[in-house]
């Protein structure tokens, strides 16, 4: 676990099991519990209902996660065959 304030995230059932990082712009207590995110875990929980930005903030952390975890373990990319 990493920090000290993971309530409300999806990883506290498994961080015995596997390790995860929970990749998040704001605290999860004072952000989507609170109401930031109505759809969180909601049956209103659908693909409809984001937008551009929603997707683009979520590749653009999953590039920025797996390029640190790639420079992390020393991957280099070569020239496309």
């Amino acid at each position: 676990m990493i920090g000290a304030n993971m309530a409300g995230t999806d990883s506290m059932q498994f961080q015995d099991l596997v390790a995860s990082v929970s990749v998040r712009e704001n605290e999860r207590v004072t952000g989507v519990i609170k109401g930031s995110n109505p759809n969180h875990h909601e049956t209103t929980d659908k693909y409809e209902n984001y937008g551009e930005e929603d997707f683009r903030f979520g590749f653009n952390s999953a590039q920025t996660t797996l390029a640190g975890l790639g420079q992390l373990v020393g991957i280099t990319l070569g020239p496309p065959r």
